[in-house]
């Protein structure tokens, strides 16, 4: 029985276009079949639990300058309660940063498994099994590719779910508080012709 040769750009480099979109989407497919499935509620999670981490780990970038108030006025009883809070909210980001690990850690095994026992029944359907075996020789080893490329894919993907959800919402807010500093920066500016505009408004 004659051997078929390698398939049409096999060996070929990855390249990110419109086949590995469509090829991502289907695993998507697989690791999302549904809005109420336990990979979607963690997922869910997941995002609740970073942008929590965001919003307390912009509270601990205001600690710094309120302690400038406090110790300015020599005010014992705030610096405590400011420490008290400073602690707090530390210990707060320790916390939700070990949970937001542990979520990504549950979603990798919950996407391996899911993933995998896909493919073993792709794998296993018809004489697919054969072919690439006996029949295909641009695969080396399926066996091997699907337990260990499945492995290495949901572990990078668990790993950067976490700063992919929360990258847009970063993104969108940092925004906005630069569009209002440049506002304020305008008035500013522009302060002594406002100033003239409006007494010559109430000639």
């Amino acid at each position: 029985m004659a051997v078929a040769g390698p398939a049409p750009g096999a060996g070929a480099r990855p390249r990110l276009d419109l086949q590995f979109l469509q090829r991502f989407l289907q695993i998507l497919k697989v690791l999302f079949p549904s809005w109420s499935s336990q990979n979607a509620l963690m997922f869910l999670t997941l995002l609740c639990l970073t942008l929590l981490e965001q919003f307390v780990i912009y509270q601990v970038g205001l600690i710094p300058s309120q302690y400038y108030g406090v110790l300015g006025n020599k005010d014992l009883e705030g610096f405590k309660t400011l420490t008290f809070l400073a602690v707090m909210l530390i210990v707060l980001n320790s916390t939700l940063k070990s949970f937001d690990q542990f979520t990504c850690n549950l979603l990798y095994v919950s996407w391996r498994k899911d993933l995998t026992e896909h493919l073993h029944r792709l794998y296993f359907r018809g004489r697919a099994y054969y072919t690439l075996n006996v029949l295909r020789d641009d695969i080396d080893n399926p066996d091997q590719r699907i337990s260990q490329d499945v492995e290495r894919f949901c572990r990078q993907l668990s790993s950067m779910a976490s700063k992919l959800i929360i990258s847009p919402f970063t993104l969108v807010y940092y925004t906005y508080q630069c569009f209002q500093r440049f506002k304020h920066m305008q008035i500013r500016v522009n302060a002594e012709p406002a100033a003239f505009y409006s007494r010559h408004q109430h000639l």
